[in-house]
């Protein structure tokens, strides 16, 4: 394999470098018109395409209100006690030490009996989806490790 020297050093700036491709560009366009009349059509086409409103990539998580229903595992706020439950008792679920599969964190009073205490990280717990579905909002035993 033969050694090809690159075409640019790592000194050469920036600067220059995007003056010189600009500079091979402008030759190249005066040498063929049809090139050129592509390149501009795709300019036009580009610039067209950022006129027009682009749709949100990303939707910011919801305000967190009280009783706000489920768009309440949206929030920011549940989010962050839903991972530091994670961080404490680990990815194991406490009721049968399930560590496969998906895990809930789980209230140990009901949201839609004890709404106050929905953000109360010591109201939490980390149960298997089989667990959770199974107590739904009838259980409220602890099976965290005391």
């Amino acid at each position: 394999m033969r050694y090809e020297k690159p075409l640019y050093s790592k000194r050469t700036s920036v600067a220059k470098r995007t003056k010189k491709a600009k500079a091979t560009l402008a030759k190249l366009l005066e040498s063929d018109p049809t090139l050129k009349e592509a390149v501009q059509k795709k300019a036009q086409a580009m610039a067209f395409a950022l006129s027009q409103k682009q749709p949100r990539l990303f939707t910011p998580p919801p305000a967190y209100k009280p009783n706000m229903g489920k768009a309440f595992y949206q929030t920011r706020e549940w989010r962050d006690v839903r991972y530091k439950v994670l961080t404490k008792y680990g990815k194991v679920c406490q009721c049968c030490g399930q560590t496969k599969g998906y895990l809930h964190v789980d209230h140990i009073k009901p949201r839609s009996l004890f709404p106050n205490l929905e953000l109360d990280i010591n109201n939490l717990q980390v149960l298997c989806e089989a667990c959770n579905i199974g107590k739904a909002n009838r259980d409220t035993t602890d099976w965290r490790q005391q």
